[in-house]
């Protein structure tokens, strides 16, 4: 299948659309309703990117290697960031290279949005420009490349202007204590390498906040640097700025000097003058670059990182690479429906998103600035599914990383920061998701080898499954030391959720599940979560699988028993008529029943007693059908309704919340998917597709719903509020991961076994056919489905190279192609 073939064409919002080819968002009026971001990194240097040249810039880490400023909630927002001002040395207008931060001309400017990159194109006083922004994959620096070409009728004499706004270091400290943290600010500028380099020398590395003074300093120098001679520069924010101003008319642009100093206190900044004279119609390039040099080895390797980019054509090298790997990430997966939104999302803008969550680890978007808390692990395990596809060596250690954030009794943190940091709390949630990912993973790549991987446990020793007395131990397991196997890991989560089992025989649900508001259920009693029980229930499925595949019968028994127990207990309390209840509180009261006010059915308990397989089928549809009924609405299904419109201490942070937004009662995209997984599950095509089209992040009217129109948001303001249709928190969501997986495992129904590729499609009875293709262990798949009579789901024959097969698992090939035809008529 190749692009052409992909349908992709569609709409055009006031605001942009996505190119023909699906690839690039194109925003032709870049005054949207709020910064619309990209993402350019390469797993060590990150930043952000927005339509008007805001965002960040870290190493590694945002909270500990902030190398630039992002200030919070400012006004104006999204500021500051990658700026390149033009100065007409002659009449002495001035201008920026994306509409902020000068703000002239909105018309002039068009910004482009691709896999790794940005480009921002404007024309404005005769002078086009074309900037792209871009990270090498293999050195620890951004690039701004510039392209200026002089459209009118005379010579111009321009200078042009790079700037960016140092952080140096904790980003927490410098937000919170600037006032001290400024002494420690030391910027010059070196001649001869025609770059200015900045440090701090002090730096903090605690995560949490502290009184304790580490005497240290920032390990980088920070360089910015141009391919042309500076004709001037400065470091320090006040004398480029100037007093009461701020990034939309600096002092020292309008006066037209750059006072040529360096400091050693203060805002620090970088701003580098090179003058340039272009003839009519004359083109020239110049490229500006931003990065860090390991202090440890500054003298040794600041030439080559500062001069390497001088050179155009290694700009274009790097360009081309970045290019090629976003290339074939997504060559291992691709689809073509009838429906063209659809393609595009599956094909790019759903797993791109989704991979970017993955490597930046939801931690700094344009709503959270990564300073607040590390890595979630229920986020973390999650995310692993988005990726195993394409890059399952990437999904493989972050299960290692998973695995060391354990303790032998199965708790893990709940936030950890991957230095040994952490904390934990009480979630009744968090170890099961390691299950998720662990056989997720295997599936995928049939490397059971992992589960003889050996990681240490936070607290030491060799975990439950080593452990005289205890149930589980794994044959020929011979590992010494404080370390556990990760089959060893997956039986400390058995026991954990043994262990936290209460009075219904539901998972205690502590200070939250999945949802994390529902944060007092139970008071001081803790409560019982039902989801939970859902949740471990089909957790507990997985392993068991996993088991008996690997033909390791002993150990299946007791996790059945544990898993077979939560189905009762479900089955006997938890159905309240029409629907399964959320949680029992306080002295067994019921939450999420009919008899409540407010909260009265949640979306979660009717998807996942789908998902985790309970026996009533009667019951699972007319739940499913309840949600549909209660929780629907013209921009998706709603986490819970009605929300809350008042506060209980005895539920938690929800009843706190506005109605209609986050968790109390606001479209929710992430538990969506697990409704579309579940009507899946039910054979129910169209249900499940129109929940999937209905949160497709462009249907909305973008004056409504603000955030980009080519990610999923966290969440959509609901109908239980005065302005629905707004959405919040976008890109660092897991709504990526999951409606990625769902949309390719279930709806068009290509999914991994431990025996082969399943293939079970559940679509709208209106598509006639869809084509695939998926590589699966070394093997291209292409997939063609033909759905004559209009059915929703049930494969009536398929054929493997030819060759008809029984059922509906491809058995694993050993060979580089393999073509398979499905037809479907109804089940």
């Amino acid at each position: 299948m190749t692009d052409s073939f992909i349908k992709t064409m569609t709409a055009r919002s006031k605001y942009g659309h996505f190119s023909p080819d699906g690839k690039e968002y194109v925003i032709t009026n870049v005054a949207t309703p709020s910064p619309w971001i990209n993402y350019i990194y390469n797993g060590r240097y990150f930043a952000t990117i927005s339509n008007n040249g805001g965002g960040i810039s870290y190493y590694k880490s945002p909270l500990h290697g902030r190398i630039t400023r992002y200030r919070i909630n400012d006004v104006p927002p999204d500021r500051p960031g990658k700026y390149i001002y033009v100065k007409d040395r002659e009449s002495s207008a001035f201008w920026s290279l994306t509409w902020q931060p000068v703000g002239r001309n909105v018309e002039a400017y068009r910004v482009a949005h691709g896999f790794g990159y940005t480009r921002a194109d404007a024309d404005v006083e005769g002078i086009a420009s074309s900037v792209l922004f871009f990270v090498p994959p293999d050195d620890d620096q951004e690039i701004w490349k510039v392209r200026l070409t002089n459209g009118s009728a005379g010579t111009r004499r321009l200078s042009i202007i790079g700037y960016v706004e140092f952080a140096l270091g904790h980003a927490l400290i410098d937000l919170i204590n600037q006032c001290d943290d400024q002494h420690f600010n030391r910027v010059h500028f070196d001649r001869e390498l025609n770059a200015i380099f900045a440090t701090k020398t002090y730096w903090v590395t605690e995560t949490r906040g502290t009184q304790h003074q580490e005497n240290k300093e920032w390990d980088r120098w920070a360089f910015f640097t141009v391919d042309r001679p500076v004709v001037a520069y400065e470091t320090l924010r006040e004398r480029f700025l100037g007093s009461y101003r701020n990034e939309s008319r600096p002092e020292a642009i309008d006066l037209g000097r750059l006072g040529s100093r360096d400091t050693d206190f203060g805002n620090a900044v970088g701003a580098l003058q090179v003058d340039l004279d272009l003839a009519p119609g004359q083109s020239e390039d110049l490229v500006f670059s931003l990065g860090v040099v390991p202090k440890a080895e500054f003298e040794s390797k600041k030439q080559a990182a500062v001069r390497k980019y001088h050179d155009l054509g290694a700009v274009s090298s790097a360009f081309a690479a970045v290019q090629k790997a976003w290339t074939d990430f997504f060559d291992h997966a691709r689809f073509e429906t009838p429906y063209p939104d659809a393609n595009i999302f599956m094909n790019y803008w759903t797993p791109y998103q989704a991979k970017v969550a993955f490597d930046v680890g939801r931690v700094a978007s344009f709503y959270y600035w990564g300073i607040g808390r590390g890595f979630g692990y229920r986020d973390t395990a999650q995310d692993t599914i988005a990726i195993s596809i394409s890059d399952p060596a990437k999904a493989r250690e972050r299960i290692l990383l998973l695995a060391r954030q354990m303790r032998r009794d199965g708790k893990v943190y709940h936030h950890f920061y991957g230095d040994g940091q952490g904390e934990f709390t009480e979630h009744c949630d968090d170890p099961l998701w390691f299950i998720l990912a662990v056989t997720e993973y295997l599936k995928e790549s049939g490397d059971f080898g992992l589960l003889d991987q050996p990681e240490p446990f936070l607290d030491g020793g060799r975990g439950p499954g080593l452990c005289p007395g205890v149930h589980f131990r794994r044959e020929g397991s011979s590992l010494d030391g404080p370390k556990g196997t990760i089959l060893d890991h997956l039986f400390a989560v058995v026991d954990f959720a043994r262990s936290n089992l209460r009075s219904h025989g539901l998972p205690n649900f502590g200070r939250g599940d999945w949802n994390d508001t529902l944060d007092y259920i139970g008071g001081a009693d803790g409560g019982e979560s039902v989801w939970g029980g859902m949740f471990y229930m089909a957790m507990l499925t997985r392993l068991i699988e996993l088991l008996e595949h690997l033909k390791l019968d002993s150990r299946i028994q007791d996790i059945a028993a544990v898993r077979d127990g939560l189905a009762e207990a479900l089955d006997k309390f938890c159905w309240d008529g029409a629907w399964y209840i959320r949680a029992f509180g306080e002295n067994g009261k019921k939450i999420g029943s009919k008899d409540n006010r407010y909260g009265q059915i949640f979306i979660n308990a009717q998807s996942w007693a789908v998902i985790a397989g309970l026996p009533d089928r009667s019951r699972l549809i007319q739940a499913m059908d309840s949600a549909r009924e209660r929780l629907g609405s013209e921009y998706g299904p709603k986490i819970c309704a009605p929300a809350f419109r008042e506060i209980d201490p005895k539920i938690g942070l929800i009843t706190r919340c506005v109605r209609g937004k986050k968790e109390n009662g606001a479209v929710f995209c992430h538990p969506a998917a697990w409704l579309i997984q579940a009507e899946c599950l039910l054979g129910r095509g169209d249900a499940a597709f129109e929940y999937y089209r209905t949160l497709l992040p462009n249907r909305v009217d973008p004056d409504v719903f603000t955030a980009e129109p080519y990610v999923y948001s966290q969440y959509i303001t609901s109908d239980e509020h005065e302005s629905p249709g707004r959405a919040s928190h976008s890109w660092q969501t897991g709504s990526a991961a999951w409606m990625f997986r769902v949309a390719v495992d279930f709806i068009l129904g290509i999914r991994p076994t431990y025996e082969g590729l399943l293939v079970d499609p559940v679509i709208p009875r209106s598509w006639k056919d869809f084509r695939a293709e998926r590589v699966f262990r070394g093997t291209r798949y292409f997939v063609e489905v033909e759905n004559p009579g209009g059915a929703e789901s049930g494969v009536a024959a398929m054929t493997v190279d030819g060759r008809p097969v029984q059922g509906r698992i491809v058995p694993i090939s050993d060979k580089p192609e393999c073509r398979i035809h499905v037809t479907m008529s109804p089940r």
